[in-house]
């Protein structure tokens, strides 16, 4: 193949790509919002210190991030337990409330029953001091969603 037909091809592989990764981003919101069940903020807590907890009727959510405290740019271990909901799926979401920091969310894995880990980090941002919403996007075993805030706060000192 000549150079040109390398560069042509490329460019519709990438032309195609970014098509399908368009149609993709529009069509995974699978719970609509009369599905999605938030929990209150959880405000009481401090992340960097402990595991927080949540809890709704007698559903209880757990949810620990290390090391402490929470650092900037470096890998972070998720872990996660869950009692009295029947966990489908779990994502957790992170997402800057000072600034837009980008697409931050992943999949937990579960372990075993109620039981999910994960890694994840905390994008670098030139704020000294950064606020962040983490929610936890628990997907149930009926298709509904329940939905768990927790608020960060990081301060950079470069």
């Amino acid at each position: 193949m000549t150079l040109l037909a390398n560069k042509t091809r490329l460019l519709r592989l990438l032309s195609l790509s970014l098509l399908l990764g368009l149609l993709g981003i529009s069509g995974c919101e699978n719970a609509s919002k009369d599905n999605i069940k938030a929990w209150p903020l959880v405000e009481n807590c401090d992340l960097h210190q402990q595991a927080c907890e949540s809890k709704m009727g007698d559903a209880v959510v757990n949810l620990k991030i290390s090391p402490h405290p929470i650092p900037i740019a470096k890998p972070l271990g998720i872990e996660l337990s869950i009692q009295n909901l029947a966990a489908k799926k779990v994502e957790l979401d992170i997402s800057g409330i000072n600034m837009y920091m980008g697409y931050n969310r992943v999949n937990l894995l579960e372990t075993k029953p109620g039981q999910f880990v994960g890694t994840s980090m905390l994008a670098f941002c030139t704020n000294e001091k950064m606020d962040w919403q983490i929610t936890l996007m628990i997907h149930l075993e009926d298709g509904s969603q329940v939905q768990v805030p927790y608020n960060l706060m990081t301060v950079n000192r470069q």
